[in-house]
């Protein structure tokens, strides 16, 4: 039951997030200085953060199910799950790194 709650709560936030960039999409003349003014606020790194971070947790409990429902073989089960752990640690070493480069090289140009 608690996956499940994970599940709608991460779905539900990603979804929001998501609208929130469609809707800039669609209604804003989209440009490097308007998407990186977008990207700018405080509030906006941290949704962004949370969201690369929701999905990621989103993906690994929908993996987990996939492999519980159709993996019968122990072993194999095993090694895929060990093989998606360290995939998902290294996401989530390489997020900060990644949203921190890009967020100090977002300056508009002179």
């Amino acid at each position: 039951m608690t996956q499940w709650l994970y599940q709608r709560f991460t779905a539900f936030f990603m979804i929001a997030y998501s609208a929130i960039i469609v809707f800039y999409l669609l209604f804003y003349t989209f440009t490097y200085e308007s998407w990186v003014a977008f990207m700018s606020p405080l509030w906006m790194r941290w949704a962004t953060s949370i969201f690369f971070i929701f999905m990621i947790i989103h993906a690994w409990i929908g993996v987990q199910h996939v492999i519980d429902d159709y993996i019968k073989l122990s072993f194999l089960k095993a090694l895929i799950n060990i093989f998606f752990l360290l995939l998902t640690l290294a996401q989530v070493i390489y997020l900060p790194y990644f949203l921190t480069v890009s967020y100090t090289h977002l300056t508009l140009p002179t």
